[in-house]
């Protein structure tokens, strides 16, 4: 996100929103170069539980091997909650392949490509960092790795 767009959310709600969702979108960022962005619904009014066990049934069924971090939102127009997610370590992975996976067990899905930074800042400063949501990360363990900064040894 550009700084015109912080110095908006700062006027609409507040410094603390702004800086909370600057510091936020800097950390995601700094646990994986994401791939995919992803915004995915639910047929019925889904729980917060019942979206979350979905979700991550759904990532370690069909896509253990990708990492990923999401946030679970309330519907805006009805009962229950969707899923907004970042992934990485997603090469190999089609996206309409994914959606109608997602679609024949769950419900609508928008896959996109993550085009810059710019989009994983949108992504939490819109998303994560609203009242009410829950969100949660999964890394591939390279990942990890590399944010303590641990090179890997075969012994």
């Amino acid at each position: 996100m550009r700084f015109q767009d912080y110095e908006r959310i700062g006027q609409l709600y507040g410094v603390e929103k702004a800086v909370e969702a600057l510091e936020m979108a800097q950390w995601v960022h700094t646990l994986a170069p994401w791939d995919v962005i992803l915004h995915l619904t639910f047929a019925w009014q889904s729980s917060l539980d019942s979206a979350r066990r979905c979700f991550e049934k759904f990532m370690s069924k069909r896509y253990p091997r990708v990492s990923y971090f999401y946030a679970l939102e309330a519907n805006p127009s009805r009962d229950g909650f969707h899923v907004h997610a970042l992934w990485a370590d997603a090469a190999g992975v089609f996206r309409k392949e994914v959606w109608a996976a997602w679609f024949k067990s769950y419900g609508r899905a928008r896959i996109e490509p993550v085009r810059s930074v710019d989009d994983v800042a949108a992504y939490c400063s819109k998303y994560v960092t609203k009242a009410g949501a829950w969100w949660n990360v999964k890394l591939q363990w390279h990942r990890i790795q590399a944010l303590n900064r641990r090179e890997f040894v075969l012994t």
